[in-house]
């Protein structure tokens, strides 16, 4: 098991698509005292798993 440097949150949103594979992920970065802001999102399954190993790697 692999320990992630910074803390994450994630958001997704439902919604009506033609395409099984098309999904909205949104990563947000905790900072104490202020709103989130996001470092990342993701359209689809690859760009999601290409995150995902960039994150492994740092």
């Amino acid at each position: 098991m692999q320990i992630v440097k910074q803390e994450l949150i994630f958001s997704t949103v439902v919604s009506e698509s033609t395409d099984v594979n098309d999904f909205i992920v949104e990563f947000m970065n905790p900072e104490e005292g202020t709103d989130c802001s996001t470092i990342k999102v993701t359209r689809n399954f690859e760009e999601l798993l290409q995150f995902l190993d960039e994150l492994e790697e740092s």
